[in-house]
């Protein structure tokens, strides 16, 4: 393309363009207009697509700016709008989260307290049952006493007391007297009673230890006469035996208790010219072990009644 000096044919002055295509001389007013051949028009139209370019361009940079600062003015907005909701949040939020904290705390505080009140309680409790329990056991240890010393007194009997009363003395003769007959073992024919037994003397036995005070017992010894026979002659032997009566005591009324079954007063035998015979054939042999060999019994001689002369 070559530059061109634009002057007015006429006067030769400048020539000023109008508009696109339409010059003006000011020295002689002649208008003058471009005859444009087909390249002035290749380059008309490529100025014209080069402003239409640019005038796009132009626009498609203010839409994007507006774009751009309507996204600035948007999260300008959002963020505002963050910080409003934040400081509503925080003007709701905090004063909720404080008054639930400090509901929290009571409610912490509460609990400690109800579990303190509670543990007291629970600790009051058990006092009241532990002392409830001391105190039970201290009346069932009382009325265990008291029924132990109601016991005892029935057992703590004097041998006056047996004596006097004649309806035990009767069934205790009679009973002990009927133990001594199922005491013999005759089994030989030539053997036989000799005479009655005889009664010799009587024991009132009592434990030493309290607890054992309903084994209070009453041992009766009679001496016993053994006879074996022989075509020409009579041999004659002599026993000492016995039965006890147990669990001695008083009733209420102040009468003797007893159940009248007697048992033996000992297993001792002895062989007698072929023949076993309960008993024993020294009568001090007899009260050694029967009498002073029972260490646990105390015990006391007496003469029951109904054995007269």
């Amino acid at each position: 393309m070559q530059l061109m000096r634009l002057n007015c044919p006429n006067c030769n002055g400048p020539l000023k363009m109008i508009k696109e295509g339409t010059f003006y001389c000011e020295n002689c007013d002649s208008a003058y207009m471009a005859d444009y051949d087909k390249d002035d028009v290749e380059i008309q139209k490529m100025k014209l697509e080069n402003e239409l370019r640019k005038q796009q361009l132009g626009r498609e940079q203010s839409k994007s700016e507006e774009q751009s600062r309507k996204a600035k003015e948007q999260y300008r907005i959002k963020l505002i709008v963050i910080a409003i909701v934040s400081v509503i949040a925080l003007i709701i939020v905090v004063p909720t989260v404080i008054v639930t904290l400090k509901s929290q705390k009571e409610a912490v505080e509460n609990y400690r307290q109800e579990q303190i009140d509670r543990e007291a309680r629970q600790e009051a409790e058990k006092a009241e049952r532990e002392e409830k329990r001391r105190q039970e056991e201290e009346a069932k240890a009382a009325a265990d006493e008291a029924e132990r010393q109601a016991k005892l007194a029935t057992y703590r009997l004097s041998t006056d007391e047996i004596i006097s009363d004649e309806f035990f003395v009767e069934n205790a003769n009679l009973a002990i007297e009927g133990q001594l007959s199922d005491n013999t073992n005759l089994f030989w024919t030539n053997w036989t009673w000799g005479e009655d037994p005889e009664y010799i003397t009587s024991y009132f036995l009592v434990a030493k230890d309290e607890n054992n005070k309903r084994q209070n017992m009453l041992l009766s010894i009679y001496k016993i006469s053994w006879d074996k026979v022989y075509e020409d002659h009579t041999d004659s032997y002599v026993m000492y035996d016995g039965a006890c009566l147990y669990n001695i005591s008083r009733n209420e009324d102040g009468t003797i208790k007893s159940d009248y079954a007697p048992g033996e007063m000992s297993y001792h035998d002895e062989m007698i010219s072929n023949q076993f015979l309960s008993g024993y054939s020294d009568f001090d042999d007899l009260i050694r072990q029967e009498i002073y060999g029972n260490a646990d019994y105390d015990y006391v001689e007496f003469s029951m009644p109904g054995h007269e002369n």
